[in-house]
């Protein structure tokens, strides 16, 4: 499995100076984790504890780096998730 979809790595590619919100997946100790994004420079803004991953907001280039750590399960774009409203009619 990648670690990173291709167009997104190839968008970070790019523009490396761009600020992006990533969600890192990761593999092994959060708080480890935590502490090696922190001494990257890149900020924490939230830790998921269920799905063991954190978001952040890194450079494209900071973000390319971090596919290199072994910790590092996978990262994808941070974006904004919409659901659909259905309206089920009342059929009574």
């Amino acid at each position: 499995m990648d670690k990173i979809e291709r167009t997104f790595q190839t968008r970070l590619q790019k523009r490396p100076e761009d600020m992006v919100r990533l969600i890192v997946h990761v593999r092994g100790d959060m708080s480890q984790a935590t502490a090696r994004l922190t001494q990257l420079g890149v900020p924490v803004l939230r830790s998921f504890s269920l799905i063991k991953a954190v978001a952040v907001s890194c450079s494209g280039e900071k973000a390319l780096a971090l596919l290199q750590e072994p910790w590092v399960q996978s990262i994808e774009e941070d974006r904004q998730v919409f659901i659909q409203r259905q309206d089920v009619e009342d059929s009574t």
